[in-house]
């Protein structure tokens, strides 16, 4: 008799991904902002399921729908904060670079960035989905809120947690030298 893998097409993925299609796009959509990344999302969310339904018989269709989604999800935020860090360090001024007056503030400038970005890494993580969606993707507390199916005043208290936590860590880290610097900012834009 025949292999069962080889036998049988696989349906139950290509049905519940047909059922779901729209709570799934829905989901996706709390973490990924442009229309073109949901799309993206869902289909490879499906090549994915159909794949491994090939090899194995999956029991629970639409939550392995649901985990391969999520998980292209936050692979991709990974991604999404490694470029916003890339772009950061390349795109330095050339002749900052070569100012060695400036190289040590530069060099500090990456520590703190750095630490900022395992103290993103290190909040809770509903916080954190917040910190991002309002610092990297820059949405509004109503549209986060919308999102996450949260309130816009449980929103707020995520950023305040988060940004706490974030300037915490930091100072923590730098002692005074953050707040200083901070102040010496501010104090140039009274000047001016």
């Amino acid at each position: 008799m025949a292999n069962n893998k080889f036998s049988k097409p696989p349906l139950a993925i290509l049905t519940e991904f047909k059922k779901s299609q729209l709570s799934l796009r829905s989901f996706i959509s709390r973490y990924v902002i442009s229309p073109q990344d949901i799309d993206d999302v869902s289909q490879e969310t499906f090549l994915r399921a159909y794949k491994a339904e090939i090899d194995k018989d999956i029991e629970h269709p639409k939550a392995f729908l649901f985990r391969i989604a999520k998980n292209l999800m936050l692979s991709e935020l990974s991604r999404k904060a490694h470029k916003i860090t890339d772009y950061i360090e390349d795109h330095v001024g050339e002749e900052e670079l070569l100012n060695t007056d400036n190289l040590e503030s530069d060099v500090m400038a990456q520590q703190k960035l750095g630490i900022y970005c395992e103290a993103v890494a290190s909040l809770p993580t509903q916080c954190r989905r917040v910190v991002v969606m309002k610092k990297v993707y820059g949405l509004q507390n109503k549209e986060i809120a919308r999102r996450l199916e949260l309130s816009v005043s449980t929103v707020e208290k995520h950023l305040t947690k988060g940004i706490r936590r974030l300037n915490a860590t930091i100072t923590s880290r730098y002692g005074e030298q953050y707040p200083a610097r901070t102040s010496t900012t501010s104090k140039q834009k009274g000047t001016k």
